[in-house]
């Protein structure tokens, strides 16, 4: 095993990372140090350009950060014969995919190649079947020359769309395009939860993932186009880092919920004010407020994110992970809005003392949520044209809820 491994970022080699008898620590490069200022959250908030190395603790939780969580990463360190323990033989196996833009490998192979879709292995029907099937024996598809990782505990499949349409085994590093959310057996119907959410969000004008549904050897998959790859139409593909909110704060993915200890929305807020773009703000509330029409309670701190232009310039990323908790009768906040824990709870009023609280002003503030529900109502109606299949049910508890935080 090396001694090392190497981070790449933009074809750059950044950093390098060592683990000692604690865990990983990182070290920015010379090339690094000499290019960019002392200070810049060039890899995470937590992680700045700096002389020193950064010890173990923040290491790991960037590393964890990257990897699945729970039964995936168990599974996947089986198959590699590594401890689900050991992050850094996890990220030596997975790292030349990630989610953003770095690319983690041992420090002695060679450089990695210009970032491409043309390079996938293609697959026949017949083999994507037979991954869908495994799934949960190979999770995100990895193993073999598939060294991809992507955060999560949920069951998923990371696959990559050549220029002629088809789907690729992302081999060798090639870029993945998009992710396969199958149905979640405890919960029916999430594909079709998912994909009704995300178009609510679509039909307000909000930043957020394209989806599409389909159907894989006789599995319903919620399709995800990855918002963190431009991809051109002769297959090359721009990479665009981001970290979530559990690395931006340095906490391990296992403490992302406001009551194990994970990061508030005030503490997002205040990030987002610091170091985003001035519109960051108003697109975190209204998150909120489509978060709490929708009954989506498990809004985590991994499901917020920060984008890393080239330039440098910090804007919170599209929404992503959209699902109505609600629906299946889980009535718990992930994040407290105005001290609320619980989404039926949830009010107009409450997300204006949300906002109060991140030193908005009660004007913009209420701008900002009257026009989202103000527009709510055919938001939920167009959504719900272009997903037939979306549970009546849903349907009904999204414009009670509606009815609700509007009171």
């Amino acid at each position: 095993m090396a001694d090392k491994l190497a981070v790449w970022l933009y074809g750059d080699h950044v950093a390098s990372i060592e683990r000692d008898r604690r865990g990983p620590r990182l070290t920015y490069t010379e090339m690094a140090l000499r290019r960019y200022a002392l200070g810049t959250p060039l890899l995470a908030l937590s992680l700045p350009v700096q002389t020193r190395t950064h010890p173990q603790g923040v290491v790991r939780s960037f590393l964890d950060g990257l990897l699945p969580e729970g039964e995936p990463r168990r599974a996947i360190a089986r198959d590699f014969g590594v401890s689900a323990n050991d992050t850094y033989g996890l990220i030596r196996a997975l790292g030349r995919d990630c989610a953003g833009a770095v690319v983690i490998q041992p420090e002695d192979d060679p450089p990695p190649r210009s970032p491409t879709t043309v390079t996938a292995e293609p697959l026949a029907i017949e083999e994507i079947e037979s991954i869908v099937r495994d799934i949960r024996n190979a999770p995100l598809g990895a193993g073999g020359r598939v060294r991809i990782s992507l955060a999560g505990v949920q069951e998923k499949l990371v696959l990559t769309r050549m220029p002629d349409g088809k789907w690729g085994r992302p081999i060798d590093g090639t870029p993945s395009t998009h992710i396969l959310k199958p149905e979640i057996a405890a919960y029916p119907m999430t594909v079709e939860n998912e994909a009704f959410c995300m178009r609510v969000a679509k039909h307000l004008g909000l930043m957020v993932a394209g989806v599409e549904t389909t159907v894989i050897s006789n599995r319903k998959l919620l399709v995800v186009e990855r918002y963190d790859r431009e991809v051109a139409p002769d297959g090359t593909v721009q990479r665009i880092h981001q970290e979530d909110f559990c690395q931006a704060t340095g906490i391990p993915p296992e403490t992302k919920y406001e009551e194990d200890g994970g990061p508030s929305l005030s503490r997002i807020a205040g990030i987002l004010a610091t170091v985003a773009a001035p519109d960051s703000l108003e697109r975190l509330l209204a998150a909120v407020v489509l978060n709490s029409l929708l009954g989506n309670g498990d809004a985590h701190a991994k499901n917020f994110s920060l984008l890393h232009e080239r330039t440098g310039a910090l804007r919170l990323s599209p929404l992503y992970d959209l699902l109505s908790t609600l629906h299946y009768g889980d009535d718990h906040l992930a994040m407290y809005v105005d001290g609320v824990h619980r989404t039926s709870r949830v009010t107009s009023d409450r997300i204006l003392g949300e906002a109060a609280k991140w030193g908005m002003s009660a004007g913009v503030a209420s701008d900002v949520i009257g026009d989202l529900l103000s527009r709510a109502g055919d938001a939920i109606a167009a959504a719900r044209d272009e997903s037939p299949d979306t549970p009546d049910g849903l349907v009904t508890n999204v414009r009670e809820q509606l009815n609700r935080v509007a009171t």
